[in-house]
């Protein structure tokens, strides 16, 4: 990544300098160079041509978060799967209390003779690299487009949000494990003044791809989304959503198709993630969203229902036999309030809470508080019970925005994890599942930090 900022220290040395000339220039091949402008605005550096055919601009992001992680429940005597990275691993439970970069973002927009749009966006957090988003599209006109790419599914107004607008550090559990996320695919967007839809066909995820032969066909689904907004002002909105999903797993390189459902406790400097399973024989899944928020002046409240079911079998004496459909599901609520400043405004165009406008003296300043559960526990067919786990957070924020791109946040969070919360079998206690000895499930408080700067 260090290689990136030189290369683009030069960029904006030479569009600024082509755009001290107003002369164009032409090529013997038909095409034109364009002098262009470099100028910042919301603290993103651009690149224009003269003519506004051509406009690229930055989008990065930096995350540097931290947490502890303190246990209600005695941990001396919980056992976890070795982690076969380290040299030694005495197998004892320890939570990874510590600093982590959660996120490292380079991204790059574009848009090309005025109705072409792209992006690139990189993360290179963990020290890892990974695609984020990676498209194209096409701008009919002002309020419709379609693209194709990896980018989000069209599911969830928690998850459709800019990470950087989120009130919370991470988010919800039942949104982080159901509510899609990015995938290869193409879909179109529509919107209105009070309404907006998406829908698409979407493949597999671009990180999960192998090289490997023989690993089978990729999945596929349909994924759609609509909002209305019926009332829209500066000091006063309403918002009513849904969403639904329907997906064919991928192969694996069995005949037999796998799902897994996973979230993290929303805290990701620990890796682990207690909600777990597994589930095999899958023909298919679906899941269907229900989305509510309401704005007044400086009190946002939001909240999203999440109901998926899921079709699979079983085998008796070689032959296929129905299971009856496994149903999980979730919830969860937000409140914020902004002590300084006024608080998120609605986006049309993408029927999110997005930007605020943040004070010059002071900056903003935002209490907000969340309830959160999922659950993967399903008993419904007593031949294949699946007992992934089940969990309810209660969290409280205090976010401070000195200025537009920076925040400085704490987080407190509370995870009441049930019996069955053991990250897929990796934890147990005195070499027993923790629901035969942990009951009352593994809980624990997490106090988090996070410094975000996006520019």
């Amino acid at each position: 990544m260090k290689h990136l900022l030189p290369v683009c220290f030069c960029l904006a040395l030479s569009l600024t300098a082509n755009g001290q000339t107003r002369k164009e220039t032409a090529y013997d091949d038909g095409s034109k160079k364009w002098p262009a402008k470099a100028y910042f605005q919301g603290g993103k550096l651009h690149f224009k041509s003269a003519n506004d055919k051509f406009h690229l601009w930055f989008d990065n992001r930096i995350y540097i978060d931290g947490a502890y992680y303190d246990p209600t429940t005695d941990v001396s005597t919980l056992q976890s799967k070795p982690n076969k990275d380290l040299e030694t691993d005495d197998g004892q439970f320890r939570f990874d209390n510590g600093f982590v970069i959660r996120r490292a973002r380079f991204a790059v927009k574009a848009t090309l003779y005025e109705r072409w749009f792209a992006e690139l966006d990189l993360d290179f957090a963990y020290n890892e690299v990974e695609i984020k988003d990676m498209f194209l599209g096409y701008q009919f006109n002002d309020r419709f487009s379609i693209k194709a790419g990896n980018f989000k599914e069209p599911m969830s107004m928690e998850r459709m949000t800019s990470s950087k607008y989120l009130t919370s550090m991470e988010r919800p559990m039942v949104i982080d494990m159901f509510a899609g996320g990015r995938r290869l695919g193409v879909a179109a967007t529509g919107w209105g003044k009070h309404w907006w839809a998406s829908a698409g066909l979407f493949g597999r995820e671009v990180d999960i791809i192998q090289k490997e032969k023989n690993r089978g066909s990729d999945g596929y689904g349909v994924s759609g989304r609509v909002a209305w907004s019926p009332i829209l002002r500066d000091d006063w909105t309403l918002h009513i959503g849904g969403y639904a999903s329907w997906r064919r797993p991928d192969a694996t390189g069995t005949r037999d198709r796998m799902v897994e459902f996973r979230t993290f406790p929303e805290s990701r400097v620990d890796r682990r993630r207690f909600v777990r399973a597994e589930i095999e024989n899958v023909n298919n899944y679906a899941v269907l969203g229900l989305e509510l928020a309401a704005r007044w002046n400086k009190l946002l409240l939001y909240g999203e229902y999440v109901y998926t079911t899921l079709s699979r079998y079983g085998y008796e004496n070689g032959s296929r036999v129905p299971l009856k459909n496994a149903v999980f599901n979730g919830w969860y609520v937000t409140a914020s309030y902004m002590i300084l400043g006024q608080n998120r405004q609605y986006a049309p165009e993408d029927a999110e809470f997005g930007p605020m406008n943040v004070r010059k003296k002071g900056g903003n300043l935002e209490l907000a508080a969340r309830v959160s559960t999922v659950n993967l526990n399903d008993f419904n067919d007593p031949t294949a019970y699946i007992t992934g786990g089940k969990a309810i957070n209660y969290s409280a924020s205090l976010n401070w925005y000195p200025v537009r791109n920076v925040l400085v946040g704490l987080n407190y969070t509370f995870v009441d994890n049930d019996k069955y919360a053991d990250d897929k079998g990796h934890i147990t206690c005195n070499g027993r599942p923790l629901s035969q000895s942990l009951r009352n499930g593994l809980d624990f408080s997490v106090f988090q930090m996070r410094l975000m700067v996006s520019f």
